[in-house]
């Protein structure tokens, strides 16, 4: 549910708030993501999203612009769980209108025209273009299989976990998990390149008369992703929005919004995945172990959710054709 403007009101919040507590805080997020986006569409129709009808939460499904038809039917199955609640609490009256929808009634609403997906050729361009290595190897670890949450993987690499006879790197997370994984040697080089890199050439080397500079000092550090010395703060590590940043600013060069963290790595997954293929007709269960290993994939149903989102022959195919 991305790309989309909306407010921070919800349409009679008390009640949606009572919905919402059955779950955690993650769950709640995401439900308050799509009281948000009902929220206009309720107060033009002058009822709760559990009194629409079929073709009211249908015009509603396509606001949410989902980019795939596993998220499309998660947005299906919560607003189908929050009628369900109000017929419960006896708040509504009737049926639930999701019960006799067919199988296939949710991909109507993905959104086909954003590209979601790269291919290991695009990405070496994408890096290649990068003047400043700090670039460039944000997108090189995140497609090899470095993440950790809120990428504390990337955050907390060091020249020192950098193995280049072996080509691997050792991870630690924010939670002291370590791993270590093998990368590609492109990935190395610029890893390395990163370490000793000590000027950042802003806008991606793009001279500005306006700016005072276009050079920012970074800070001589450990770690491989570093900060500009701004001279307000006083740390050796990056702080956690740097990924962010960086890559808004290439997403926006490219003008493609769903470059992002998680997609990159879906798509370092897909290239994996393309490899281990090859002319096989399936993908075998040792194949899904070794992308989970590499990728840092804990859980069955972590692995359930991403195969059925995007990680399949099908999507491997439409990507890498033969």
């Amino acid at each position: 549910m991305s790309n989309i403007l909306y407010g921070d009101q919800i349409y009679n919040e008390e009640f949606k708030n009572e919905f919402m507590s059955q779950y955690g805080k993650g769950t709640q997020k995401t439900l308050g993501r799509i009281f948000k986006i009902s929220f206009n569409k309720e107060s033009d129709l002058g009822k709760d999203l559990y009194d629409f009808n079929i073709e009211q939460i249908r015009q509603l499904l396509y606001l949410f612009r989902p980019t795939t038809e596993y998220s499309s039917k998660q947005n299906i199955s919560w607003i189908s769980k929050y009628i369900s609640f109000a017929l419960d609490s006896g708040a509504k009256k009737g049926l639930n209108p999701l019960d006799f929808t067919p199988n296939d009634w949710a991909i109507q609403f993905v959104n086909n025209q954003i590209k979601k997906y790269w291919t290991g050729e695009e990405l070496d361009k994408i890096i290649d273009s990068c003047v400043n290595a700090q670039d460039g190897v944000v997108i090189s670890l995140l497609r090899n299989g470095v993440s950790g949450k809120e990428s504390s993987e990337l955050l907390n690499l060091k020249a020192s976990d950098v193995d280049r006879d072996n080509e691997t790197l050792t991870l630690t997370d924010d939670e002291g998990n370590r791993r270590t994984i093998k990368v590609s040697p492109q990935c190395i080089k610029l890893v390395v390149r990163a370490s000793l890199e000590l000027d950042y050439e802003k806008m991606n080397g793009e001279p500005n008369v306006n700016r005072k500079a276009d050079i920012a000092n970074l800070i001589d550090t450990e770690f491989v992703i570093k900060t500009a010395n701004t001279n307000t703060k006083s740390y050796s590590q990056s702080e956690k929005n740097i990924i962010h940043r960086r890559l808004t600013k290439i997403a926006a060069d490219l003008q493609e919004p769903m470059f992002v963290p998680k997609h990159i790595a879906y798509s370092g997954m897909l290239e994996m995945a393309n490899s281990l293929l090859g002319s096989k007709d399936q993908l075998s269960s040792e194949d899904y172990s070794l992308i989970m290993k590499q990728f840092g994939i804990d859980g069955e149903q972590s692995m359930y959710r991403i195969k059925s989102e995007f990680l399949n022959v099908e999507t491997i195919r439409n990507l890498y054709p033969r």
